[in-house]
């Protein structure tokens, strides 16, 4: 009576706190028993411990305060939990075996305010959920635990039929498995990863397609073939912004596996669409070229599904060349404008036809003749004379004249012409040179010739358009011999 009173008068005096209880299944030992699924439970466990055994391959030291769950499973099949609908973060962790002896499950780890994990159970097997709180021991918690059937395309044979396109899915690869016999893919590191299956009608006609695959690992494989043993791969996408296209052939059923790991960050996500059209851009340069130039033919396109770009370049003069990589290089032999056409092939067949013009127009003059004296005295002046030829065009043509002065050259000189184009003959600028007194101190001069086209022209072949000539000897003034 005396023990029972001090309780009661310790329970009614003011202002003394007490310590909240501990959950019931605070520890491993005394769980809250699954008797029974589905199975909800609604605690509080803001005054949850944490024992010193407890496991902590899940959370790391991160998490604090567990409480404790038990199932015994009746059948093989899917098993989830979830503390989704809890107030606050908790990491989620199932285990088999005896205390000190705890084994992880396969998948049997998440942590967040909707920590959900899904696995595979095996009957008469009994499964230990750990439930811990992030940055506060607990708070209000909400566990659920139920037996969910497997996707409905997890199999080959029951793939999801592609009805329409653009086709979008994100299944759940929490609930799928890797099926015995799964053939290989090239874009799949661990082929014991689970997937599932859509499938491709056959099409009356070809038609190039692309498909994409986004998440955490999430690759997409498509393959031709009728039956799970005889899949070949066509073409296939890892996690990637860029959709992989692919040429479906008429009459022909494909196969779509879709695979990820089996904890994902975020949804897995499936999109098949109609490829767009081939666009690609091509480079000519020059596009306004000479007989002399390497004109060179280039092209790519921004989209990745379209590269490496194949086809054929037609240069508009009856030659062609293969499109590649690399730029190629073509010399027109005459003069035109020449329908330069690109005929373009995407990997997965879509084909694409640009046309360029190239003109192709040949500016040329040459100096043929140029005559200087050989000698002059200071004080006379003595012609100099540079012929110019033109073979294509009727051009206006300047010929600036200079002397080299030390390191430079001075211009002394300077005609403007009409040249007409003539097969043979050329035409003459005439120039008169008065030697100066630098030039008989040097003792010689030399004379540089240039032929200009008037702008915007220019010469295709500048290099017959200057001529430098031999020096011209340059001796003082004569002078007067008095008579005695």
């Amino acid at each position: 009576m005396v023990a029972v009173l001090a309780a009661a008068l310790a329970t009614a005096v003011p202002g003394v706190a007490h310590a909240a209880a501990a959950p019931s299944n605070d520890d491993f030992d005394s769980p809250a028993a699954v008797a029974a699924l589905p199975f909800t439970a609604q605690e509080d466990t803001s005054a949850a411990t944490e024992a010193a055994d407890d496991p902590a391959w899940c959370e790391g030291d991160a998490a604090s305060g567990t409480v404790w769950f038990r199932y015994t499973a009746t059948q093989d099949g899917l098993l989830r939990a979830t503390t989704t609908g809890s107030d606050h973060r908790t990491v989620l962790s199932a285990t088999t075996g005896a205390r000190g002896h705890l084994q992880p499950v396969a998948d049997g780890c998440d942590y967040g305010t909707d920590a959900t994990i899904t696995f595979r159970a095996t009957a008469g097997t009994t499964y230990s959920f750990q439930v811990s709180g992030i940055e506060t021991p607990g708070g209000a918690l909400s566990f659920a635990l139920d037996a969910i059937a497997p996707a409905a395309n997890d199999a080959f044979a029951d793939a999801e039929p592609v009805t329409a396109l653009p086709f979008t899915r994100q299944p759940d690869l929490s609930l799928a498995s890797a099926e015995a016999g799964e053939p290989e893919s090239t874009c799949v590191d661990d082929e014991a990863q689970p997937s599932v299956w859509y499938s491709l009608p056959a099409a009356d006609a070809a038609r190039s397609l692309t498909a994409r695959a986004e998440g955490t690992a999430a690759a997409v494989t498509v393959y031709s073939g009728n039956s799970l043993a005889e899949l070949t791969q066509v073409a296939c996408d890892r996690n990637s912004l860029d959709p992989v296209a692919f040429g479906a052939a008429a009459g022909t059923r494909y196969a779509v596996r879709v695979t990820a790991a089996h904890r994902s960050y975020g949804p897995t996500e499936l999109e098949l669409a109609e490829a767009p059209p081939l666009d690609p851009y091509v480079y000519v340069s020059p596009t306004s070229a000479s007989v002399f130039d390497n004109v060179g033919f280039s092209a790519s396109s921004w989209k990745a599904i379209d590269r490496p770009l194949g086809g054929t370049w037609d240069f508009g003069d009856g030659k062609t060349a293969p499109v590649g990589t690399d730029t190629v290089y073509h010399r027109y032999a005459a003069d035109g404008v020449y329908p330069a056409t690109l005929h373009a092939t995407s990997p997965d067949g879509r084909t694409a036809t640009i046309a360029t013009p190239v003109t192709v127009t040949t500016h040329d003059v040459g100096i043929a003749k140029f005559v200087v004296p050989t000698a002059a005295r200071q004080g006379e002046s003595k012609p100099v004379s540079v012929d110019v030829t033109n073979t294509r065009y009727a051009e206006t043509v300047t010929v600036v004249l200079s002397k080299q002065s030390a390191d430079s050259w001075t211009e002394v000189g300077r005609l403007t012409l009409q040249v007409p184009a003539r097969a043979t003959g050329k035409v003459r600028f005439p120039f008169s040179y008065t030697f100066a007194p630098e030039d008989a101190l040097a003792g010689k001069v030399a004379f540089r010739a240039e032929a200009r086209l008037q702008y915007p022209v220019e010469d295709a072949f500048t290099a017959d358009n200057a001529a430098i000539s031999i020096a011209t000897t340059v001796k003082p003034p004569a002078t007067r011999i008095a008579a005695v």
